[in-house]
Order: C-alpha cells, then sequence, then structure tokens
C-alpha cells in the first residue's frame, strides 16, 4: 500500500510482483497483466466501484473478473472488501453459477452483499471484539481500516 502512492504502478515490477504475490494473481496473459495495472494507475486519484471495474475488465479484456475486480477497488479504497472463496465462506454468500445468464449482474448483488455484511459484522459484538482484540495485538493498527483488520482474521480462519 505504500508504494501504491508513490509509484507507476503500470510500470513499476517491484510493485506488480508484490502485488500479484499478496492476492495470488497467476498465470494470466500479458495483456491482462498490462491492462490491470494500467487501470489501476489511472484510477488512483478516484475509488471507482466494483460495477464500474467489473464491467470495464469484462468490456476491455472480455474477462468476468469478480475477484480481481474487488481486490483493485479494495486497493484503491481500503473500506471496501474483498471477493474471494474465503470471504463469501464465511459470509454464507456463493458466486454466481458459470451458467447464470448474466453473471455480471448477479457478481453485483453478491458484493454488495459481502458489502453489507461487512458493514453489520463491523457493528456487531463479535465484530468489535476482533477490532479490539486486534488493535491490543498489532502495534501499527492505526494504519488499518476495521474492514481489513476483520479481512485479515478471517484469512487466518481459512484452514
Amino acid at each position: 500500500m505504500d508504494l501504491l502512492e508513490n509509484v507507476d504502478v503500470s510500470q513499476d515490477r517491484d510493485f506488480q510482483r508484490q502485488f500479484n504475490a499478496f492476492y495470488r494473481v497467476r498465470q494470466r496473459p500479458k495483456e491482462w497483466y498490462r491492462e490491470y495495472f494500467s487501470y489501476l494507475e489511472r484510477n488512483k486519484e478516484g475509488k471507482p466501484t466494483f460495477d464500474t471495474v467489473l464491467d470495464h475488465f469484462f468490456t476491455t479484456l472480455g474477462r468476468y473478473e469478480p475477484s480481481f475486480s474487488s481486490k483493485l477497488v479494495a486497493t484503491l479504497d481500503p473500506y471496501q472488501p474483498v471477493w474471494d472463496s474465503f470471504v463469501l465462506t464465511h459470509t454464507g454468500l456463493t458466486a454466481p453459477s458459470y451458467k447464470a445468464i448474466d453473471r455480471t449482474v448477479a457478481a453485483k448483488t453478491v458484493y454488495r452483499s459481502i458489502q453489507d455484511w461487512y458493514r453489520k459484522y463491523m457493528d456487531s459484538e463479535e465484530g468489535k471484539s476482533v477490532v479490539s482484540v486486534f488493535n491490543r495485538l498489532v502495534q501499527e493498527h492505526k494504519r488499518i481500516t476495521d474492514l481489513k483488520k476483520i479481512d485479515f482474521v478471517l484469512w487466518q480462519m481459512r484452514t
């Protein structure tokens, strides 16, 4: 996150390598990486919505990318959640079927449900407790949003 504001992410290979490792981005065509990081760079000043990013990659690359769309959104706006299989499991949600007539529309609904789940969880006693324990145990906790703290704990519970 520190690199994001200080480098041109469309060109900086170190940022791209770290991003790919953190989010486990693998085996995409070169054009995908070029467009993904160029789009990320172009949108640093704004905070595109999940819907906008999902539509962009579907239009420009012909790819349905809800997980990586959410990761781009969450990178630019740390108050937004990431869509991945662990989050879907913890929230009780499922990804749209590959046979769904309009998966992108369904994915947008699922993402809004993920956002709603985080809002409710952060307001719950359990969510407040998770954040409190995180704050007590992590010295640099003020740099991390409550949503990311909960996301971190969910990731630790994945095994």
